[in-house]
């Protein structure tokens, strides 16, 4: 049985609440019509581009009964071996993320904004959670603050996670030092590599796929297990695991996430 949390723990957590609920943050520059317009301008490598083509062209997987049962019989055989679940995350290289393929077991979980799983935060509050420098995306090398912060598992129960919210732009940003980010895709097709910076990353289509939060020793958050139907970037950056969620395209995504200062 968990711990209950002291009543002076209970009085910091309302306080932090109260003073995230009433911080005034600037105004958010339209990131994502910046981006656009800089992949319509400037001269791009063809691997982006033959990547941003095939997002575009590629139908939209969803998660749906139908699909769901012809993957459990086109990948139910590789399932049953305990190595090839986790092959797919080896094979794109990040070990902070671990994906499982195959078909739903029960109705999926639900789609959860930050505040469902996550506690409301100052931007430098966050920076004083965890031990390593938050990074914000940038326009012309100028940091953009995010619209709302959120730290995840700050009660115990795992990492410390910060998010950083931007909704008008579409796009939440996670940052962790440790821990495991758990995907579960009803078709590997979902998923492909990626790269940031040249580095190897995961893109994930949009469509729907489960994501989870996993502590430092592999166990699941529960609390933190939720439908993504939003495009997601991957990838591990000076010993940082990131997780950009975006209505974007893969194209976009990379350069936001190479944008970050």
């Amino acid at each position: 049985m968990s711990q209950q949390p002291s009543p002076e723990f209970n009085n910091i957590d309302a306080l932090l609440r109260s003073t995230a609920a009433a911080f005034t943050y600037p105004r958010t520059p339209d990131i994502a019509t910046r981006v656009r317009a800089r992949l319509d301008s400037e001269p791009r490598s063809v691997s982006i581009m033959e990547r941003a083509w095939a997002a575009m062209s590629r139908p939209v997987l969803r998660v749906a009964a139908a699909s769901l049962l012809i993957v459990a019989v086109a990948v139910g055989s590789a399932l049953a071996i305990p190595q090839t679940r986790e092959a797919l995350a080896d094979l794109f290289g990040l070990s902070s993320v671990k994906i499982e393929v195959g078909p739903v077991e029960g109705p999926p979980p639900p789609v959860l904004s930050p505040n469902s799983f996550a506690s409301p935060a100052t931007l430098s509050g966050a920076q004083e959670a965890v031990a390593f420098d938050i990074r914000l995306p940038s326009e012309d090398g100028v940091r953009i603050l995010p619209e709302a912060v959120y730290l995840e598992g700050i009660h115990g129960t795992g990492v410390p996670v910060v998010i950083l919210v931007y909704e008008s732009q579409d796009f939440d940003l996670s940052q962790r030092a440790f821990g495991f980010y758990g995907k579960g895709l009803p078709d590997e097709d979902l998923a492909r590599e990626s790269a940031v910076h040249g580095v190897p990353a995961i893109w994930i289509d949009s469509g729907g796929h489960i994501a989870r939060s996993l502590d430092a020793d592999g166990r699941l958050l529960i609390e933190t297990e939720r439908t993504v139907e939003r495009g997601t970037l991957l990838w591990e950056e000076g010993g940082i695991s990131y997780r950009l969620e975006t209505g974007l395209s893969e194209a976009e995504a990379i350069l936001l996430a190479e944008s970050l200062r």
